[in-house]
């Protein structure tokens, strides 16, 4: 059972899966901390609980999966669902507060991180600019500007993605520039980690996505 919400949330949310009280405060914590300033923790609390109970049947069906390996799995992709209903909620008061419309902000796609990460870390090691020979177009991949001063949007995203990989631990670094810029496979990488391969894939993933987290995270839209 949950407290600290108002009555009538705590009558709405009382048929959710027990689960979700475990799901909820570790998504809320990441969240709020991500968002400080901009949203309350109680607020957050509420809204992931009204989202939950929202898709109640749909969440017991996944959470009370007989198999104990499916079920963990299921109650990740729970929790993943109720983290992008947090996220968009705090965004919404983000812009409230600042000003601005939610449909404003921008996210970068995974695709075009990974297409654009050899030249970042390669500018990184060698101490070389970052070049302005592509631009960016709607879906993401890069083509050739037809002038160049078409290609000052295509620098900022480089020079964006570059300041978030410089924020990753030398750890993370170093998985990203075996993977991205050295071309290692997993099992090139496991041989490295002396771990399995499946490990190596989870340690790098993992890298990859603290980096989108340091551009803003994956959108909550999409």
């Amino acid at each position: 059972m949950v407290t600290g919400l108002p009555q009538i949330v705590v009558l709405i949310v009382s048929e959710i899966h027990p689960s979700i009280y475990d799901i909820v405060p570790s998504v809320v914590k990441v969240v709020a901390k991500r968002f400080r300033g901009y949203v309350e923790e109680s607020d957050l609390r509420q809204e992931c609980y009204l989202f939950a109970a929202g898709k109640n049947n749909q969440f017991k069906d996944l959470l009370n999966e007989p198999d104990l390996e499916v079920r963990k799995q299921n109650e990740r992709k729970v929790g993943w669902q109720i983290k992008r209903a947090a996220e968009r909620y705090a965004r919404k008061e983000k812009a409230s507060k600042l000003g601005y419309q939610v449909n404003d902000e921008a996210f970068y796609k995974g695709a075009t991180i990974s297409q654009l990460l050899p030249s970042i870390i390669g500018s990184v090691l060698t101490g070389k600019p970052l070049e302005q020979g592509q631009q960016l177009v709607d879906d993401g991949q890069p083509k050739k500007p037809s002038s160049p001063a078409e290609s000052g949007n295509f620098l900022a995203v480089l020079i964006d993605i570059k300041r978030a990989y410089l924020l990753l631990s030398l750890e993370e670094k170093d998985l990203l520039e075996r993977r991205y810029y050295h071309e290692h496979t997993l099992q090139q990488i496991a041989q490295y980690l002396e771990c399995a391969t499946s490990t190596a894939d989870r340690r790098v993933e993992h890298a990859f996505n603290k980096l989108i987290e340091h551009l803003g995270g994956i959108s909550p839209w999409s």
